[in-house]
């Protein structure tokens, strides 16, 4: 076994059901959170000692890098792409997988774009910001027989 680098890690958008990588992307972090609740019975609070349970589950994304021009597949999914996806205010569906598994082994849903930002410092690289939440169910993608 050995350490995963977070290069492999590789979200993109799904377009007419093809898969495209964001283009020049520089970091990507996927925040999984759970909204719990308490239950506490007259039979359990004697020991005062609570039950959790799960009322919903929330992902947020966040990934960054470069504002590029030139590289067509690139772009398929750059700055350009990722503003009129905002600008549409609609759920965009989203891909994220490790290096060579985008097509087998991933996890997709609808998201949110709730931030996109664009830092264009003089003297330095153009770069955007994107942060996606979930609309709905994550679903995993595993091949059959293969769970790790």
């Amino acid at each position: 076994m050995a350490y995963r680098d977070g290069t492999d890690l590789i979200l993109g958008f799904v377009i007419d059901e093809t898969f495209w990588p964001f283009g020049h992307s520089t970091g990507c972090k996927i925040s999984d959170s759970s909204e719990t609740g308490e239950r506490v019975t007259k039979e359990a609070s004697s020991g005062k000692w609570k039950e959790k349970y799960i009322k919903s589950l929330a992902e947020s994304i966040q990934a960054d890098g470069f504002v590029y021009d030139g590289d067509d597949a690139a772009q398929k999914v750059g700055l350009p792409t990722l503003k009129e996806a905002w600008l549409a205010a609609k759920p965009v569906k989203a891909r994220y997988a490790y290096r060579g598994e985008e097509n087998t082994k991933y996890y997709e849903g609808d998201y949110v774009i709730t931030s996109l930002e664009n830092d264009g410092q003089a003297g330095d690289d153009e770069k955007y910001s994107i942060t996606l939440e979930n609309s709905g169910a994550i679903t995993p993608h595993v091949p059959a027989g293969n769970n790790g």
